[in-house]
């Protein structure tokens, strides 16, 4: 089976991050790459470099004869960390896997707390965007109100054929397009980029009511600081920090900016280790 066009160029440029190398280094390195007319790498590699991944320039060989090196491109490093991005993505479906079938608590927090039935409006909010599995969220939040409608931020494609009577009030979470004192409840499934939210806790606590409920639900939390560095801390801190529509997050930073608007916070974990920050408004 020949490796996809993507995979090929995400080794070839693995190869090339520790030096530079020819067309024959290349080919060498490609454990079970096979092309019979030899005709397939060069034609991938001048692709390569007119989109910017690689460069190449003609340097004496060891014998003698000038033969075309290759090294990493300007480009390079953008498709490396989109490669990191979907490894890390796929690392976190079969993590999902691996917790359902081991459900476990992680933290010592306190029990989570059982909640009044809510009487007003409710405000559910997904991050970087709905999909399929916030509906079951957001059916559970219409089942346990009062109320018959539920409001959303953003893109409704999702909910248009879906049956569910909701109401779109605005496109950021920073912005809303209600008035104060609006929502009795507010569900985060996953914060937004970490430099907007205070500005989101900010506008939550707005637009809530007083007694409101303000619910974040974050899927992957991580609270404790490593002595030294370690590959499970990398994971945590490059998804944080370079991909956080992933939903890792840094938990006692979100604790932080979380209480600094509502002190009333608790901080409770489903029995899958799934942190949720619970605050109410005074």
């Amino acid at each position: 089976m020949k490796p996809a066009r993507s995979e090929l160029i995400r080794k070839i440029l693995l190869e090339l991050n520790g030096s530079p190398s020819s067309i024959y280094d290349i080919l060498y390195s490609l454990t079970g790459y096979v092309d019979p007319r030899r005709t397939r790498l060069p034609k991938l590699l001048k692709a390569m470099e007119t989109d910017g991944l690689i460069v190449s320039a003609l340097q004496p060989g060891p014998l003698g004869p000038y033969r075309r090196m290759y090294e990493l491109g300007p480009k390079a490093e953008i498709q490396l960390r989109e490669s990191l991005r979907n490894s890390i993505e796929t690392l976190l479906h079969f993590y999902n896997i691996y917790r359902k079938e081991n459900p476990q608590k992680l933290y010592n927090f306190s029990e989570e707390i059982n909640l009044r039935r809510c009487k007003g409006q409710i405000l559910y909010v997904a991050f970087p965007h709905l999909r399929t599995g916030d509906l079951e969220f957001i059916r559970e939040l219409l089942y346990t109100s009062e109320e018959s409608k539920i409001s959303i931020v953003g893109s409704d494609l999702i909910l248009k054929k879906t049956g569910i009577n909701y109401e779109v009030v605005g496109e950021d979470i920073t912005c809303l397009d209600v008035e104060s004192k609006t929502f009795s409840e507010i569900s985060f499934h996953g914060i937004p980029k970490f430099e907007k939210l205070p500005k989101a806790i900010e506008e939550c606590k707005r637009v809530m009511t007083r007694k409101g409920c303000l619910r974040v639900y974050v899927p992957y939390a991580f609270f404790d600081e490593p002595d030294k560095p370690t590959l499970e801390e990398f994971l945590r801190v490059t998804s944080n920090e370079l991909f956080p529509e992933l939903g890792i997050v840094q938990g006692d930073k979100v604790k932080r900016i979380i209480e600094y608007y509502f002190p009333n916070l608790s901080v409770f974990e489903t029995s899958l280790g799934e942190v949720v920050f619970l605050a109410t408004k005074s």
